[in-house]
């Protein structure tokens, strides 16, 4: 989790000597200040895990400096030292936010023990923040497939989950890129630590390095307070980045950074904060052909593939979609022969994501127990075996393109909910609608 980061406030200059020298020698880097005047600009320079302020100080006290920092940095748990103060006093420091008080004279040992108690208090806080999601994500991850390819990735998949080094995920859209991310991580030693996911083609840049480093206050028009990033909530656990194809040029070089040392900063913020996540990256994109366009940076691409799991298309498994089928319907309907026969002859352009909307639809629209061929509402060319696909059209653009056309049309031209359907994001979309011309018919 990296070294723990001090600061300590005192007057007295012999214990302020002996303490530094005490906690730097314990593996700690400390910070330090004789008065509150010269600590609050290394607080808004530094990120801090615990501060040690004497109650009584020249000019701002202990307690006004508790409130400043507080202020700044409200994650950071605070010991007062107090020779002078009533319990009164320490009770006012605790409701203001401190953690813990020491009266002097105290014996050093127990303030090291106050510290390993701060940082314990500070962890289990970060960590139960995450808790009820880490319970949810897992209660619904299951990965279902029976085809001997796929069971091998899945067993390579497990065998690399408890490694450090980044993983590049590749696939068609709908193939479960992020099934086997999490599969990454709940296969491994940091089960019970955060799995954070991130879709890096969702947002705008500036607002995606926000929602990925954190902010600070004033940092931006609209930035209230302080922010913490998605990757400072991973911190321990795992990083999903998703679509990475698409992450904006300018933030890659921040991105290659983090990877390379852990490090990042808040936007508008001077401060380097420090976590250790392991990255997880996915993309549909090939993103070879993506450097050699220059639209993705080189380094980058070699930092994340050092392992790559390439996951298969549905048509290349065919013999999983029974098992599929069972595991999307629960035992709610039953399909027809002819239903069954007419997914089985299905190209699957969408994957594992448009079998699982197609069953939905089919149960919603059919009457009774069973689900219908024509409850499934696959067009005639969908239905086309895969050789009558490549006979009927020129090019799999050709059928790229018909395909976007038709779920935009379904969706009524509403293009978030048809960038869903085709499991690619809204600026993906965008991009095609460009690239293939499609108009709204009049």
């Amino acid at each position: 989790m990296g070294t723990n980061r001090i600061i300590i406030v005192d007057d007295e200059k012999d214990l302020l000597e002996l303490l530094v020298n005490r906690l730097k020698r314990k593996g700690y880097e400390v910070d330090f200040a004789e008065n509150a005047e010269d600590a609050i600009p290394l607080v808004k320079c530094h990120f801090y895990d615990i501060a040690i302020y004497d109650i009584r100080l020249p000019k701002m006290d202990g307690i006004s400096l508790l409130k400043e920092t507080k202020k700044i940095q409200p994650e950071i748990q605070v010991i007062m030292l107090t020779g002078h103060g009533t319990i009164e006093t320490a009770i006012e420091a605790m409701k203001l936010g401190a953690f813990d008080y020491l009266a002097k004279p105290y014996n050093l040992s127990e303030l090291e023990i106050a510290i390993a108690k701060a940082i314990e208090n500070k962890r289990l806080k970060e960590k139960n923040e995450s808790m009820k999601t880490i319970i949810q994500q897992q209660n619904s991850f299951q990965i279902i497939g029976e085809n001997d390819k796929f069971r091998a990735l899945l067993d390579l998949t497990e065998r690399v989950s408890n490694s450090d080094v980044p993983v590049l995920i590749e696939g068609e859209s709908g193939t479960g890129k992020e099934l086997f991310a999490k599969a990454l991580h709940y296969w491994s030693f940091r089960a019970e630590e955060p799995f954070v996911a991130i879709n890096s083609g969702a947002l705008p840049e500036q607002l995606l390095e926000s929602e990925l480093f954190g902010h600070v206050k004033g940092a931006f028009t609209g930035a209230n307070q302080d922010k913490k990033g998605l990757v400072e909530a991973a911190n321990g656990g795992t990083l999903f980045l998703d679509e990475l194809g698409e992450m904006p040029f300018t933030l890659q070089v921040k991105l290659l950074r983090f990877l390379e040392t852990g490090e990042f900063r808040r936007v508008g913020d001077v401060r380097e904060r420090k976590v250790k996540v392991r990255t997880v990256a996915a993309t549909n994109r090939q993103l070879e052909k993506e450097v050699a366009n220059g639209n993705f940076r080189e380094d980058l691409y070699y930092r994340l593939h050092v392992l790559k799991l390439t996951i298969p298309p549905l048509r290349a498994r065919m013999d999983d979609l029974p098992f599929l089928i069972d595991f999307f319907i629960k035992g709610r309907k039953t399909l027809s022969s002819e239903a069954i026969a007419a997914l089985q002859s299905y190209h699957f352009p969408g994957n594992v994501r448009e079998l699982h909307h197609l069953l939905e639809r089919g149960i919603l629209l059919s009457n009774g127990n069973t689900i219908e061929e024509s409850d499934l509402l696959l067009s005639n060319v969908e239905k086309s075996s895969q050789k009558s696909l490549i006979n009927m059209y020129s090019s799999l653009e050709q059928l790229e393109k018909d395909h976007i056309y038709k779920v935009l049309s379904e969706m009524g031209w509403n293009k978030t909910k048809a960038a869903e359907v085709l499991g690619v994001s809204v600026r993906n979309l965008y991009r095609k609608i460009d690239q293939y011309q499609l108009k709204v018919p009049i």
